[in-house]
């Protein structure tokens, strides 16, 4: 295998400022004679085959050089490549998205001297790789995750951030308050291994890290790496409830207010009432049917 780090980087990530971050990530890494091979995406999507390419090529050390976005295609493309065991992948991040959810769950400094001195030192921890199975009208879409998914408000906020990106690390706030009193609760059975619910959800998650959405704490107190996932159910809100909770999505406090239910399980299996479920992961539409979630136990070896 190869000891050079094979850099998968974003250049458009948080409206194109990344392109100045990678120029210096690349400087850095030449003052301190960290080898690498650095490898730009074109369109949303290219992180997948970049990664499939290079483990094919005999690289186990992906770093990834972008958000949320760009975190959770890399990682898809390490779970989903065949040419080296996922036990002997690493994966590193030097954060330069909008939100950097999965960065800030993991407290992966932004700071570049800190981050390449992880790559020469860091510790390697585990994480678990959700995995949404995604069904309608007879098709099957396959989708990974590792920070959050989930159907609801979540979903009906991200089918309207472009028009906000611009205001880069408050796109998703003010993207949520010009939103959140268009949204209608929606109707769906929630079937776990010992649960079975019915109810009209204004938020639906599923999650395996602590934040999502630029900040939003959405699942209540996550392992991470225990084989489970964690559900946070926002059941029957009505308008002066969205209201009244509209900051505790941020600041943590949601998982007070009685008409939230948290559960864990290993699988969750979600279908809509009416129609199809629109389901986000990691920021990003994943698709709409019914949907379900289970997890890769420890898919992820990371630095930190």
């Amino acid at each position: 295998m190869s000891n050079e780090w094979f850099i998968v980087a974003n250049r458009l990530s948080n409206s194109g400022k990344a392109i100045s971050v990678i120029d210096k990530v690349v400087k850095k890494l030449k003052v301190e004679k960290i080898k690498h091979s650095l490898n730009l995406t074109i369109k949303s999507g290219d992180e997948i085959d970049l990664v499939k390419s290079a483990t094919k090529n005999g690289y186990n050390k992906i770093l990834a050089i972008g958000g949320d976005g760009t975190v959770q295609k890399v990682v898809a493309g390490i779970v989903m490549q065949q040419s080296i065991s996922h036990k002997k992948m690493v994966f590193a991040l030097i954060p330069s998205g909008t939100g950097n959810d999965w960065a800030k769950s993991k407290n992966i400094s932004s700071n570049i001297d800190e981050c390449v001195k992880a790559l020469k030192s860091g510790k390697i921890k585990t994480q678990d790789v959700g995995v949404a199975t995604i069904e309608s009208a007879n098709k099957i879409r396959i989708r990974y995750f590792i920070a959050y998914s989930g159907v609801g408000f979540d979903s009906f906020m991200l089918s309207k951030i472009d028009k906000y990106k611009w205001l880069g690390k408050l796109s998703y706030l003010v993207c949520a308050i010009m939103n959140f009193l268009k949204f209608q609760n929606i109707a769906v059975k929630i079937l776990t291994s010992k649960n079975e619910i019915n109810t009209n959800v204004f938020l639906l998650g599923i999650g395996i890290c602590k934040f999502t959405g630029g900040g939003m704490q959405l699942i209540k107190k996550p392992k991470g790496n225990d084989g489970l996932l964690n559900i946070t159910i926002a059941q029957e809100f009505n308008k002066f409830d969205i209201i009244r909770n509209f900051f505790n999505l941020f600041n943590g406090s949601i998982f007070k207010e009685r008409k939230v239910l948290t559960l864990t399980d290993s699988e969750v299996k979600i279908s809509a009432n009416n129609g199809d479920l629109v389901c986000q992961g990691d920021g990003e539409i994943f698709g709409a049917g019914k949907i379900d979630y289970s997890l890769i136990k420890k898919g992820l070896r990371y630095l930190s």
